[in-house]
């Protein structure tokens, strides 16, 4: 199976001087690309998304870390071979490895033997040895950044990540790093040396030998309470092995091996009984890992495009077509029925959309998630298998299958780096962060009417019960969502509420307050203050709030809508990450550990809880939660690990989907079909469950920012916002 995939609608024809031929993956930073060199040379191409290069600062820390990746020469690591970080967009270019990542290695083929994980660690330390030389820490050496070959791994990311990382990160106080593999001086005190890679070193020879980290599973502050105040769990550790890690894992950094001492320990340890230069051959790898990675280098790389015009600028990207023709959009087969979707309920203001890029970031809901760049070469076990590693339908050899289409709605065009917003009362609100807010009809995409800022950082803030709101500057707007007038400004000097209306009450969180305010004329109603910060926004059914702490708590409260007494709190033993969703006098939720929580909305007893670990799940790490979806007496339910089903009045697990994707966003039910995106910035791809059974319908290469609201699917590409049915037809 080839370590890449086709080439996408919208995907570049050229960067730089290269040809692009193929997909690699996708992380943090941007896309990754196959591409050929003119003399037909394979290259990864890693062309950085746009919301990172419209950073100057980024761009400045971009082009002084590729510089110093460039002085890297280390025979284990994927050299920097060219790079445009002014061209635009910014690009790099880097050693193409055909093979598959350790992480990708491990979760197909198990835990490696002992003389294997002797000699990658030789390697990797050598890798190591050789970073540092260039004055540079790697900072996130981890399973998924060590890429394999027959002559040996390769450390990728070295270095460049950082000015992702620091562009969005670093300001909020959030330490660079992933759990488990991170050491303990960067997570208490943010010192990070060459000390601190070699930590990482030892984790990633004990998943190797083991499966499995040193320091367990669960929740991103459960790894890094072990990691900094736990011993390691070396079970299963041969002795010799277990005794260099042990020692690359203490928690004094002065008491680590040096990487010199590494390279010469674990180079001698993996020599014994094998000649000088075994990294020529194959057979330091375990014996399935060396087949995989055999039959990926003689995967033929597929062919470029032939260029019918003049080769472009250097730092120029050509965009094949757009997808849309004659107003519809191509997809897989549609599964066999459609029922009706029920209607949004009151507890999902907004239509039920859970969140668009932009306003999470923008709303301060920071997701502490490490911005890596992927593996150069993906996974070989399938790019995005389905189940839990059935292959793709597109490489599977099956005979083309009629393609059904989703009627377009109408396209709006998007000018001024304007995005969408929210769906919600009938109407889609765009807004470009500067100073434009539009509100369209969300029937027929005519223009409703327009506002314009003066502070130059309006966002909209929120939209129900006929109301919009925004901010601008010191003051928070509330507009009449028909007409756009405005109704009355509250000064909040920049720290803006997330308001949600209901009647004639307007409810709102900031900081630790919990508010509500009359909507005609924003006089207060009624204030509480609570101890710990409040997560921005607030779920409302039957004359109920539901409030969710932020900051890392885990509680969850039942406010009285009118007169803002407490009902009750409910403790979830892991932070909440997902609004509340409230049906059938049960509110679901989703904690950052991957478990989904079902709650009496008249007690706040639990019913039941389904978690990420035990029988029923594969032992793997999830990185947080979505808003569920319940339809029917199902709950629909996505932890980035896996998208499943439970029945909603007991729980039982129904099917789960194992996508195999760094991020899913949960759209929508839309009659006996699941729709999940891959989410995250620049996500453009849409996927099909059939919802009963959760086998896989079809994936298509839509556009970014997508939502469903009320039987409409919305999605930008190509400069223009489309409305298009979210049900597809055969007509």
């Amino acid at each position: 199976m080839a370590a890449f995939a086709p080439l996408q609608t919208g995907d570049p024809e050229r960067v730089g001087r290269y040809r692009i031929v193929g997909r690699l993956g996708r992380g943090g930073m941007g896309q990754v690309y196959l591409g050929l060199s003119p003399s037909g040379r394979a290259v990864a191409v890693k062309v950085v998304r746009a919301a990172l290069a419209d950073d100057p600062g980024f761009r400045r820390r971009f082009a002084r870390e590729v510089a110093a990746a460039r002085e890297v020469t280390g025979f284990f690591t994927a050299a920097v071979v060219d790079a445009d970080p002014e061209g635009t967009p910014a690009w790099l270019a880097t050693t193409y490895i055909p093979g598959m990542s350790l992480e990708a290695a491990v979760a197909a083929h198990g835990a490696w033997p002992k003389r294997s994980v002797m000699a990658l660690g030789a390697a990797l330390a050598e890798a190591l040895g050789a970073v540092h030389r260039s004055k540079l820490v790697h900072r996130d050496l981890k399973p998924s950044n060590v890429l394999l070959a027959a002559d040996g791994p390769r450390v990728i990311d070295f270095g460049i990540s950082l000015a992702a990382e620091t562009t969005k990160l670093t300001e909020a106080g959030v330490v660079i790093g992933t759990p488990g593999f991170i050491s303990p001086e960067q997570l208490v005190a943010d010192k990070v040396s060459a000390a601190s890679d070699v930590f990482a070193l030892g984790a990633v020879l004990a998943y190797a030998a083991t499966g499995s980290g040193p320091f367990g599973t669960g929740p991103a502050q459960a790894l890094n309470y072990r990691v900094a105040h736990a011993e390691p769990d070396l079970t299963g550790l041969p002795p010799e092995l277990a005794d260099v890690v042990a020692r690359c894992l203490s928690k004094d950094p002065d008491q680590r091996p040096t990487v010199p001492h590494l390279v010469e320990e674990l180079g001698r340890a993996s020599r014994t009984g094998r000649a000088e230069g075994f990294f020529t051959e194959a057979d330091w790898l375990p014996e399935p890992v060396a087949a995989e990675i055999a039959r990926a280098q003689a995967t033929p790389l597929p062919r470029p495009v032939e260029q019918a015009t003049a080769e472009p600028a250097p730092t120029a990207v050509a965009t094949a077509p757009p997808l849309e023709e004659a107003g519809a959009v191509a997809t897989a087969p549609p599964p066999a029925s459609s029922a009706a979707q029920p209607p949004p309920s009151e507890s999902t203001p907004g239509g039920g959309k859970r969140r668009l890029t932009r306003r999470r970031i923008l709303t301060g809901l920071v997701v502490a998630a490490v911005l890596s760049l992927v593996c150069t070469t993906a996974l070989l076990s399938g790019l995005l298998p389905g189940g839990d590693g059935q292959g793709d339908d597109a490489s599977s050899g099956a005979p083309a299958r009629k393609e059904p289409v989703r009627k377009e709605l109408w396209s709006y065009a998007l000018d001024d780096q304007m995005e969408l917003s929210t769906v919600a009362d009938g109407r889609v609100y765009l807004d470009n962060g500067k100073d434009s807010l539009y509100a369209l009809d969300a029937d027929s995409g005519d223009e409703l009417w327009h506002q314009r800022g003066t502070g130059g950082s309006l966002l909209l803030l929120g939209a129900s019960g006929g109301m919009a709101y925004y901010g601008d500057d010191d003051y928070m707007y509330a507009l009449d969502a028909d007409s756009g007038d405005e109704i009355w400004k509250f000064k909040d000097g920049g720290v803006h509420l997330t308001p949600v209306a209901v009647g004639e009450t307007t409810y709102a969180t900031y900081s630790g307050f919990l508010a509500a305010v009359r909507s005609d004329t924003g006089k207060g109603i009624w204030r509480k203050k609570y101890d710990g910060a409040l997560r921005e926004g607030v779920t409302i059914a039957d004359g109920v709030l539901y409030p969710v702490s932020a900051g890392g708590d885990d509680t969850l409260y039942a406010v009285d809508a009118k007169s803002g007494d407490d009902l009750w709190e409910f403790k979830a033993g892991s932070e909440i990450v997902s609004s509340p969703v409230v049906a059938d006098g049960t509110v679901y939720f989703g904690s950052k550990d991957g478990t989904l929580y079902a709650v009496d909305s008249d007690s706040g007893r639990e019913v039941w809880r389904r978690g990420f670990d035990g029988k029923l799940w594969d032992p793997a790490v999830a990185n947080g939660a979505g808003a569920p979806i319940v339809a029917d007496g199902v709950v629909y339910f996505e932890n980035d690990g896996y998208v499943c089903a439970f029945t909603a009045d007991n729980g039982k697990p129904l099917w789960r989907q194992k996508p195999h994707l760094e991020d899913v966003e949960l759209l929508s039910v839309v009659g006996d079909t699941v729709l999940f995106s891959d989410g995250g910035d620049g996500g453009r791809t849409l996927y099909s469950l059939d919802a009963g059974s959760g086998d896989r319908v079809r994936k298509e290469d839509l556009g970014e920012n997508q939502t469903v609201v009320d039987g409409t699917l919305y999605y930008e590409n190509a400069g223009r916002l489309h409305a298009v049915s979210a049900t597809a037809t055969d007509e």
